[in-house]
C-alpha cells in the first residue's frame, strides 16, 4: 500500500494560532517507510508586529523573541516548503506527529497569511501555494493518541503521555527536547515502537 507522511511538530510563540505563529517547523517526508526529506525551516512573520510572544513559550523551547526577530522571513522560507509539498505532496501527504492537532493549526494559519500575501503580489504560478488540503490529507495520524489507546486497552503502563516520558518509557533518548526536529524524530520513534514495523 502506497503511504506517503508528514511528519511535523512546530515550536510557537504561545497555544493560539490566531494570536501566535510557529517559529519553527520541522518535517520529515516519508514514503512507504523510506526517508525522502529532513527539513527544519526558522521563520518570523512579516508582520510580527500582530503577533504575541508568550514567556510561558520562551521558557520551554528557549528562543528569545529577539532571536524569533532575526530568523528569515516567513515568505523567504513558506517558499521552501512550498518547493518540498510541491515536490513530494502531489498525492496529498498524511500529516503525522504527537498532539499534531496543534500543529495543523499553525501550519493551517501559515498557509493563510502567506497565500493572502501572493495574491496580492500576483506571484508566478509557478511558486504560487495552493489550499492546504490540496497538499494535505483531510485525515491526520496522531501518535499521541496511539499511545493513549494503548494505554486505554491496558498494553501500555504509563503515568502520562507526555511525549518525553513516553520516550523514556521505550528508552528513547529525550535530548533536544522542545526542538521541533528532535520532537519529531522522537514521534516517529515512538510510532515505530508502537507498531513494531
Amino acid at each position: 500500500m502506497y503511504t506517503r507522511r508528514f511528519w511535523v511538530d512546530t515550536e510557537t510563540t504561545g497555544l493560539d494560532s490566531r494570536k501566535h505563529f510557529a517559529f519553527q517547523i520541522s518535517y520529515l517526508i516519508e514514503e512507504n517507510n523510506r526517508l525522502l526529506l529532513e527539513r527544519t525551516l526558522e521563520m518570523r512573520p512579516d508582520n510580527y508586529k500582530q503577533f504575541e510572544f508568550d514567556s510561558e513559550a520562551e521558557d520551554v523551547h528557549g528562543y528569545s523573541k529577539e532571536k524569533i526577530l532575526s530568523l528569515p522571513s516567513e515568505s523567504e522560507q513558506f517558499g521552501v516548503l512550498l518547493e518540498d509539498l510541491q515536490q513530494y505532496g502531489e498525492n496529498r501527504l498524511t500529516i503525522t506527529g504527537y498532539n499534531v492537532s496543534f500543529d495543523i493549526y499553525f501550519l493551517r494559519a501559515l498557509f493563510a497569511r502567506e497565500t493572502a500575501l501572493q495574491d496580492t503580489r500576483n506571484e508566478s504560478s509557478k511558486q504560487k501555494a495552493k489550499k492546504f488540503y490540496d497538499y494535505f490529507d483531510y485525515m491526520h495520524c496522531d501518535v499521541m493518541q496511539l499511545v493513549q489507546a494503548y494505554r486505554v486497552a491496558g498494553k501500555l503502563d504509563l503515568p502520562s503521555i507526555e511525549l518525553e516520558k513516553v520516550c523514556r518509557h521505550f528508552g528513547i533518548s529525550t535530548e533536544g527536547a522542545h526542538n521541533s526536529m528532535a520532537d519529531i524524530v522522537n514521534t516517529k520513534a515512538v510510532f515505530d515502537r508502537l507498531v513494531d514495523r
